[in-house]
């Protein structure tokens, strides 16, 4: 596996869906067993988001600079050890502290995997290229290479191959998702704490695994190519390479910016992620609450960690179709796939807007728990479409630090929405917070579907 970025980068979803699992125990945890309120489940949300928005540029912009592997592989050292370490305290504050923690870890590897995936299949993509050139077989049927990109292979074929891999490691995450599940439940069944630890011990193992397996031979660092090959360090002065590394740093900060304000698409998309974000982040905080006070009051954590587990896992079950027909669709791809992309989200985001309708306002268990699901799918949906419109709008040198600039976006929206849903639910109602998110699912899905309109052509 070793020599296959791709099923590595699947890998990594897997991951991912294990550290997504932590969150059934540690909900149950927070809401059933230590009673938390809305605003302080609000506060753990808002405490993560801001790790997030303070460290996911700068994170992007380390790995483009040095590494995206072991960015990769530090991420889930990171977040495996606040996972681990998150049950061992009741003491609010030190909540906080693991929240910042695991906010931090998914940073570093938030839009590095997927460049660092990018730029190992243009790279093996290139060797290939040259090999079959200096074989005196037939000629190129290609009479320019405009349609290429700096792989040397035709930038549609690879752009598709990325875009169909998003969404599979998304279907990845999904299942990765449904193996935490079936862990972090089979455990929790015994302790709700002890499944914390292990799940936060399964993650650290993983980092391990990929440190070993990861390649990275696609990737050459920015500094590199600008100043030639690095001195030794005996030689160097170490106060100009900081420098140097710094100036590095704020180059590629302010290239990502540039074409996040400059591409019509990519910033739609990074509206549409902030608004959607802030509405998500107040659901994945209070969706639990509202369930639990619906029908849920008589269970006790052991029994909570049963239910919901079972309930996510059926989630999960449910959003892997929806992948695969998008990544069906993303692999037919053509000129205007664009704007078909940006019309799609917008109708994800309505989707997930009437399913976090049904949660704020149905009476009824049932209902509301069907319009969580439907919540979860499209939103899960959404999100990965997403990550490919933005990653396919970015040039190889900044993909990092561009995919980056929409997690920061969306953690931008957390913070200003996610905690204000939080005091609001506190001092009104949670249906009351939940049904202003739902408002603003919809209001999410206007930029991509301005873009989608605006941008139509004679040939549709």
């Amino acid at each position: 596996m070793r020599h296959r970025p791709d099923r590595l980068f699947l890998l990594t979803g897997g991951v991912q869906g294990l550290a997504f699992a932590w969150g059934l125990p540690a909900m149950v945890w927070w809401v059933v067993d230590l009673r938390l309120s809305p605003f302080r489940l609000a506060v753990l949300g808002t405490a993560l988001v801001l790790s997030i928005l303070v460290t996911e540029t700068p994170t992007g912009v380390v790995a483009d600079l040095y590494s995206r592997k072991y960015s990769v592989v530090a991420a889930y050292v990171v977040m495996g050890t606040a996972m681990a370490l998150g049950p061992v305290t009741e003491l609010f504050g030190v909540l906080v502290i693991w929240q910042v923690m695991w906010g931090v870890g998914w940073t570093l590897q938030s839009g590095a995997a997927t460049a660092w995936m990018t730029d190992e299949l243009a790279h093996h993509a290139s060797h290939s290229h040259r090999s079959a050139a200096v074989m005196p077989v037939e000629s190129s049927t290609s009479g320019d290479d405009s349609g290429a990109d700096d792989s040397g292979i035709p930038r549609s074929d690879h752009s598709r191959q990325v875009d169909g891999l998003i969404v599979r490691h998304a279907i990845f995450r999904s299942a990765g998702v449904m193996v935490g599940l079936v862990a972090a439940t089979a455990i929790g069944a015994w302790s709700v704490r002890g499944s914390m630890a292990a799940m936060g011990m399964l993650a650290i193992a993983a980092a391990g695994y990929l440190a070993v397996m990861m390649p990275e031979a696609g990737f050459e660092s920015p500094r590199l190519r600008a100043g030639g090959a690095p001195r030794p360090a005996r030689t160097g002065t170490p106060s100009v390479r900081r420098t140097s590394a710094w100036g590095d740093a704020v180059k590629l900060w302010k290239q990502g910016a540039r074409l996040v304000r400059r591409n019509p698409s990519l910033l739609a998309v990074t509206l549409s992620a902030a608004i959607a974000a802030g509405a998500w982040e107040a659901n994945d905080r209070l969706s639990a609450l509202r369930l639990f006070d619906l029908g849920l009051t008589e269970l006790d954590g052991r029994e909570a960690v049963l239910f919901f587990g079972a309930a996510w896992f059926v989630m999960s079950a449910l959003a892997i179709p929806m992948m695969m027909w998008l990544h069906r669709r993303l692999d037919q791809a053509d000129q205007r796939s664009a704007r078909r992309d940006a019309l799609l989200l917008a109708r994800f985001l309505t989707v997930a807007a009437v399913g976090a309708l049904a949660l704020a306002l149905s009476p009824w268990f049932t209902v509301a728990l069907i319009g969580w699901a439907v919540l979860d799918v499209a939103g899960e949906t959404a999100y990965s479409l997403t990550e490919a419109m933005a990653n396919r709008h970015a040039e190889s040198s900044v993909r990092a630090t561009v995919v980056s600039f929409v997690g920061q976006s969306q953690a931008v929206g957390e913070v200003a929405i996610g905690l204000a849903l939080g005091t609001l639910a506190q001092i009104v109602t949670v249906p009351v917070a939940l049904a202003v998110a739902a408002a603003l699912f919809a209001v999410s899905a206007v930029p991509a579907a301005v873009v989608g309109w605006r941008t139509r052509g004679p040939e549709d």
